[in-house]
């Protein structure tokens, strides 16, 4: 369908897709001298990259004279496959709770209906995920808002594309204990934390502050385990993850803790600041279905896919 990427046409043709993509019907699209300037081309090849997107019903323009050249009707699906996307790779927890399911369907099923593959990865850890996006590996990632707030503040690289909402990460966490009759993390507790999480690690910390314990690193899918083994003696969880398993669950108690609640409860995508493109596509999702969708699997009344 394309020619190759990789000549200097193809690029052309590519960037232009991309100039477009982001531009909303009746705006006037850039001219055709800054496009030159902008790609460091010809004017001629600009005008052939339109021409193509033309004839390949991408777009429609309307010249309007001294106005400048409008554009009229644009094929978003089309638009996306001559800017060179052929798939969108995101990252999200492992999926061990109805809720994270019920987003993953959410999102696949968006992505769906926009005609655009997304493949899911799936990996425990705000920290991991964020430096995956950072990095290139993954095109977003979906943590909480704690997490992509503290990540904003100490990196210029990423940014905030989408937020779903209050609830939508998860419903809250608890202190969970080995022992049925604990109330409370006491002095010489051994307390269980993942320090690739940064929403545990905050939370473990606030609710043992001021307690004489001994933390101890593990990965977080394996602290329920360590409950069962009486290695450690508490812990703080996502109450989604727990289930009918039972442990002695209490709830936080640290005012520190329970200030951050909100925004750790609310699921985010994280995606690099100069993927605008990617940013423009995001946008075009349904959040209010998303959250239908995430419901119907939290509810049980509809099969996850993903």
């Amino acid at each position: 369908m394309l020619e190759h990427f990789y000549s200097k046409s193809g690029i052309t043709l590519q960037r232009v897709a991309e100039e477009l993509l982001i531009c909303d019907l009746g705006e006037r699209i850039p001219k055709i001298s800054d496009l030159a300037e902008k790609f460091q081309v010809g004017r001629g090849t600009i005008q052939t990259s339109l021409k193509k997107l033309e004839e390949a019903d991408c777009i429609k323009l309307e010249s309007r004279g001294h106005l400048g050249t409008f554009l009229r009707e644009k094929d978003t699906v089309k638009l996306l496959q001559y800017s060179g996307l052929e798939r969108i790779i995101g990252v999200m927890p492992l999926p061990y709770s109805k809720k994270y399911e019920g987003l993953a369907t959410g999102m696949t099923a968006q992505f769906e209906q926009l005609s655009i593959p997304l493949n899911m990865a799936f990996m425990q850890g705000a920290h991991p995920r964020l430096e995956g996006v950072k990095e290139g590996r993954y095109d977003f990632a979906i943590v909480s808002k704690f997490s992509a707030l503290h990540e904003l503040n100490n990196n210029e690289g990423v940014m905030l594309s989408l937020s779903f909402g209050p609830q939508t990460y998860l419903s809250s966490h608890a202190v969970i204990f080995s022992d049925e009759k604990a109330k409370q993390i006491e002095d010489g507790m051994k307390i269980g934390v993942d320090k690739n999480s940064l929403d545990q690690q905050i939370l473990t910390n606030a609710e043992a502050e001021g307690k004489k314990v001994e933390f101890v690193q593990l990965n977080y899918m394996h602290l329920l385990d360590h409950l069962k083994a009486n290695t450690i003696d508490a812990t703080v969880w996502n109450i989604d993850e727990i289930g009918v398993t039972p442990f002695n669950v209490q709830p936080l108690t640290s005012e520190t803790a329970l200030s951050y609640e909100t925004e750790m409860t609310e699921a985010v995508v994280v995606i690099r600041e100069d993927n605008k493109k990617l940013d423009y596509i995001l946008n075009l999702l349904s959040l209010p279905t998303i959250s239908e969708v995430q419901a119907k699997v939290e509810n049980g009344d509809l099969i996850p896919k993903y």
